[in-house]
């Protein structure tokens, strides 16, 4: 049996360490640009607010929650027009879900891998509206998150049944969204 000679060059920490009581802090550069690129209205809310990074920049008239000042998103019931933030990851998931029941329009800077977790779970998603786009931020290690995986903001639209477009943060601009091939 002939042995490899060569050793084989791996991403690091590809898989995700989960924070400090789930908490992930988004950098300023980061929200700002994604609420820039999406540029919520209406009624928004920030369900898990952290020091502000999205709430500091929605819309007037905004609300939020945190769980660590004793505002829990799964206790909040009002209806929004926008969610966006960065959820809790260790229960991704659920906390979707529980959004899909307040807002129309939903944007979650997430670990890219976790946008198609599984059959079960998009098929909740496209009965519920759809992916109106996914905008790729890099790795997570590069934002300074504990975690190698690419990041993305995920806009997600009740009754949404459109294509999805797709689109890369460009230091200092704002791309535009890919265009699906007809």
């Amino acid at each position: 049996m002939k042995k490899n000679s060569h050793l084989i060059k791996m991403q690091p920490i590809l898989l995700h360490v989960r924070a400090e009581r789930d908490m992930v802090y988004t950098p300023p550069t980061l929200a700002r640009d994604m609420v820039d690129f999406f540029q919520p209205e209406g009624v928004c809310l920030d369900p898990c607010m952290g020091t502000g990074a999205f709430f500091d920049l929605l819309p007037p008239g905004s609300d939020w929650c945190e769980i660590e000042r004793g505002r829990d998103f799964y206790a909040w019931t009002k209806p929004a027009d926008w969610i966006v933030s960065n959820p809790p990851y260790s229960h991704l998931l659920s906390w979707i879900r529980y959004s899909f029941k307040i807002a129309r329009d939903i944007v979650y800077l997430i670990p890219s891998y976790r946008v198609f977790p599984s059959s079960k779970f998009l098929d909740e998603v496209f009965v519920w509206g759809g992916i109106v786009h996914i905008r790729r931020y890099g790795s997570g290690s590069s934002w300074g998150f504990g975690f190698g995986h690419e990041v993305a903001a995920v806009h997600y639209r009740k009754g949404y049944e459109g294509a999805t477009s797709w689109s890369r943060y460009q230091q200092g601009r704002l791309s535009k969204p890919s265009q699906p091939e007809k």
